[in-house]
């Protein structure tokens, strides 16, 4: 019997152990590889002298691949014809002309963050070859900075550019040629070069947008040096990148939303005459904002079945055109009057303006029955027995006149046939509430400036979103001192910050620069400390400006 006993005994323990190496388990890769690819061995070796072949070999420690080349890869000085990169396991070919390696010049292929491994896609930072067709390797550096020259803030992603200087050397080379030598700025605004020649060159910031190593005029941003770089040390530089104004004035476009409006849109925003022609009557148009700057122009028609033919003469640029324009064939006169717009539709009148309808088709200016319209206030119930007063300040926009008091809620009712439309057809009733701002509502900013010398400036007060909330325009007489103070009232709560722009041509506005003319954009400086505004409360400040 202890000898069954024992068997059955020693039967359990081999049938529990049996059961524990039988339990499932997960199943572990280890810890993810976080580790980039190293370089192994270079053919030629990295840094090499008398370099002159057409192929390279990097052996890697691992499997690698190529990713994003067209943005990461640069090489410098520039090549006529891009080399072809791949990648086969643990190694990146470079083939290239070799007959188009210029003597006693150092290249440098800087892959950025281009190399990375094949299972985890971990990229080298910063990966470059560099070799030499001469005798030794260049090793001058230039670092620097590019800012925007209207808010001095960063400009990252910008294509900096070094073209080799000569006697014959045309500023008009960035419209023509990408340049020899090429960096780019990181979201800082830093950029730097290394492994230059003891040269001259011309310098260049180009915000690329469409990555063509090009500047291609007024649509992208750019930024030069004054003088020529004379490469004799490592260097640093700064740049102040601008868009230029475009030097020609056009029609970008033409737009007709519905029947009784057309919009011409230009480039820039300029002083026009628009006249009808070929049979289009004056009395059958009507252009609103004459005389006005604007980069749209908006003319309401009316009585015309096919085609609306105008003559735009832009003063700004002297320059004529001659439209023809297409109508839609959606004719209102078939139709309702279109909806009417109110300038209280957020629930506020803004301090000091006045309430505006804007309607979407020319009015009939001389039918108004202002009786269909009230005024009703809780707060002030003298506005509901005053007559109601108003003018029409276009065909489709017509401005009240009453006297409102600040801070107060009103109503409005506008009821329908209170106006028409030159087709005789009514407005559609409306009815808004609203409030009127209060002056208790606004800060004050009191500024004393002083600045470093006797020009004229213009200061400029700006939101959080770099809008110019208002500006003064300040000029120093030879018998004054430096200083003035500048108040703004009236001043939303918020945060501001206080813009200085040294107004050098005395033309009272901002003047960007102008590559071909090698002029630079007007200096600005945007006082670092910010301004909170408060309700009620004003703020003093004082500015000096010692540079």
């Amino acid at each position: 019997m202890a000898k069954q006993a024992l068997q059955i005994l020693l039967f359990s323990v081999l049938l529990l152990l049996l059961g524990r190496c039988a339990q499932m388990g997960e199943l572990t890769g280890g810890e993810r590889d976080t580790v980039p690819p190293k370089l192994a061995e270079a053919l030629p070796a990295n840094k090499s002298t008398g370099f002159n072949s057409g192929n390279i070999v990097l052996t890697f420690n691992e499997f690698v691949q190529v990713k994003d080349l067209s943005n990461q890869l640069i090489i410098s000085p520039k090549l006529k014809t891009t080399p072809e990169i791949t990648a086969d396991g643990k190694k990146i070919n470079i083939v290239l002309k070799k007959e188009e390696l210029a003597p006693n010049t150092t290249y440098r292929f800087y892959f950025g963050t281009a190399i990375a491994d094949m299972n985890e896609s971990n990229s080298i930072q910063n990966f470059e070859y560099v070799v030499s067709t001469g005798n030794f390797i260049d090793s001058l550096k230039v670092k620097g900075t590019v800012t925007d020259a209207v808010n001095n803030k960063p400009a990252g992603n910008t294509l900096i550019g070094l073209y080799n200087y000569n006697a014959a050397f045309n500023d008009s080379l960035p419209f023509k040629d990408a340049p020899d030598y090429i960096s780019r700025s990181n979201e800082n605004g830093e950029f730097s070069f290394g492994n230059l020649p003891y040269q001259k060159f011309k310098a260049y910031a180009i915000a690329d947008k469409n990555k063509n190593n090009y500047y291609d005029g007024e649509t992208e941003k750019v930024a030069f040096l004054d003088s020529v770089l004379n490469l004799v040390s490592d260097t640093s530089l700064r740049f102040n990148l601008f868009q230029e104004e475009s030097p020609k004035g056009f029609i970008k476009k033409t737009v007709s939303p519905y029947y009784g409006l057309s919009q011409v849109v230009l480039n820039k925003k300029a002083k026009v005459i628009v006249t009808p022609i070929n049979g289009t009557a004056a009395r059958n148009i009507s252009e609103t904002r004459i005389g006005q700057q604007k980069d749209t122009i908006s003319v309401y028609y009316n009585g015309l079945k096919d085609t609306l033919e105008l003559e735009i003469n832009n003063l700004s640029a002297k320059k004529k055109d001659t439209l023809r324009l297409a109508l839609p064939r959606n004719n209102p006169a078939k139709k309702r009057l279109k909806s009417l717009s109110i300038n209280t539709q957020t629930g506020t009148l803004a301090l000091g303006a006045k309430i505006k309808l804007t309607f979407l088709t020319w009015m009939d200016t001389s039918r108004n029955d202002l009786k269909r319209v009230m005024f009703t206030s809780k707060e002030d119930s003298l506005v509901s027995l005053a007559d109601i007063k108003g003018r029409w300040t276009s065909v489709t926009t017509f401005e009240f006149g009453n006297q409102l008091k600040e801070g107060t809620s009103y109503n409005i009712r506008i009821d329908t046939g209170a106006f028409f439309d030159i087709n005789g057809f009514p407005n559609d009733s409306l009815r808004s509430g609203f409030k009127t701002q209060s002056k208790l509502e606004f800060g004050k900013v009191a500024l004393k400036v002083l600045l470093n010398k006797k020009q004229n400036y213009i200061i400029q007060l700006i939101n959080s979103s770099d809008q110019v909330f208002d500006q003064r325009l300040v000029s120093f007489p030879l018998s004054s001192s430096n200083a003035a103070s500048i108040n703004f009232t009236d001043v939303p709560p918020g945060t501001y910050l206080v813009k200085i722009i040294f107004d050098d041509n005395d033309n009272k506005k901002p003047d960007t620069g102008n590559l071909l003319l090698k002029q630079q954009p007007e200096r600005v400086i945007i006082n670092s400390k910010q301004l909170k505004v408060l309700s009620d409360w004003e703020i003093e400040e004082e500015i000096v400006i010692r540079e």
